[in-house]
C-alpha cells in the first residue's frame, strides 16, 4: 500500500496518490500544518502551556495571602465559604485519607509546590484530552485557552459538565467560551452564587487569543492522516511508479475475476452438454 504524502512542486502542493492539487490541513511528526494554495506551509501547532505559570496563577486565584502557612508549614484552614482547604484551593474533604493525614501534619513550601505542580500538570493534560472528542487538532488551541480550561477544571473538579464550552473552543468562538465558562457555587449561606471574581480573572488571564484560534473540525479539507514532504524528481518518480503499480494490480484483479466468471460459465455449459448426450 502506498503511503499518502503532500508534495510541493512548482509552487503548489499535490496529493501523491491522486496527483491533484491540495490545500488544507495535515499532520507531520506530531505537528499540524496548513498547506496553502501558493505552496506555503504554516505551522498551526501552538506552544505547550507553562505548568509553572499555571501554578503561580492558582496561588493568585485561590490563596494569594497563603493562608494556613504557619511556622514553616502549610496546614488546613477554613475558607470564606466555610470549606477546609490547604495550600491553593485543595479541598481537604475531597482528598484521600492518606492525603488528609499528611495535610494535618503539614507541608513545607517545597512539598506544597511539588504537590501543586503535579496537580497543575495533570489538569493541563486532562484539558487537552477533553478536547479530543470535539476536534482532530487539540494541539492548535492556544496555550492560554488550554490553561483556562485547566483552571476551570481545577476549580470545579472536571470538564465533563461543559460540552458547550468544549464545542466553543473547537469552533474558536471566544464569546461562546466566555459564555459557557460561568461557574455557580454554594456560598456559606447555602445559596447558589455566580463566581464573578474567578470568571473575570479567567477571561482576563486565559480566555483570549494571543496566538490565533484553532482550526475548525468541520473544515472540508481536514486530512489528519496525511503527510507532507518536499519533493525531488526521484521521489516523484517513485510515487508515480507506486500509483501505476496500484492501477495494474486493480486491473489484474478485475481480469482475474472476469476470467473466473468465464471459466465458471464454460464449465456449466460443458456439464449441460454432457447431460444432453
Amino acid at each position: 500500500m502506498c503511503r499518502r504524502y503532500m508534495v510541493r512542486r512548482n509552487g503548489s502542493w499535490f496529493d501523491s496518490l491522486t496527483g491533484n492539487k491540495f490545500v488544507g490541513v495535515v499532520r507531520s511528526n506530531g505537528l499540524t500544518y496548513r498547506l496553502t494554495r501558493d505552496g506555503q506551509k504554516v505551522l498551526l501547532t501552538k506552544p505547550k502551556p507553562s505548568v509553572e505559570n499555571f501554578v503561580k496563577k492558582i496561588w493568585e486565584f485561590e490563596n494569594p495571602q497563603h493562608q494556613g502557612y504557619v511556622n514553616g508549614k502549610y496546614r488546613p484552614f477554613v475558607t470564606a465559604n466555610g470549606n477546609i482547604d490547604i495550600g491553593a484551593g485543595i479541598d481537604i474533604s475531597k482528598q484521600t485519607p492518606e492525603f488528609r493525614r499528611e495535610a494535618y501534619k503539614g507541608f513545607t513550601r517545597e512539598e506544597m509546590h511539588k504537590e501543586l505542580t503535579r496537580r497543575a500538570a495533570q489538569k493541563l493534560q486532562q484539558a487537552s484530552k477533553a478536547l479530543k472528542p470535539y476536534t482532530n487538532f487539540p494541539d492548535t488551541v492556544s496555550p492560554q485557552i488550554i490553561t483556562g480550561l485547566a483552571d476551570l477544571s481545577y476549580q470545579v473538579g472536571s470538564l465533563r459538565g461543559y460540552p458547550k464550552l468544549m464545542k466553543a473552543v473547537a469552533r474558536g468562538d471566544l464569546n461562546g467560551i466566555r459564555r459557557e465558562s460561568r461557574v455557580m457555587f454554594k456560598n456559606k449561606n447555602g445559596q447558589m452564587q455566580f463566581d464573578k471574581r474567578r470568571y473575570d480573572a479567567r477571561n482576563s488571564n486565559y480566555f483570549y487569543y494571543r496566538q490565533g484560534g484553532m482550526v475548525s473540525p468541520l473544515m472540508d479539507s481536514i486530512m489528519p492522516n496525511s503527510y507532507y514532504k518536499e519533493s525531488t524528481s526521484g521521489q516523484m518518480q517513485r510515487e508515480r511508479n507506486c500509483r501505476a503499480a496500484q492501477k495494474l494490480i486493480q486491473k489484474a484483479n478485475a481480469y482475474k475475476a472476469c476470467t473466473n466468471v468465464i471459466n465458471y460459465i464454460s464449465t456449466s455449459l460443458a456439464k449441460q452438454d454432457s447431460l444432453h448426450h
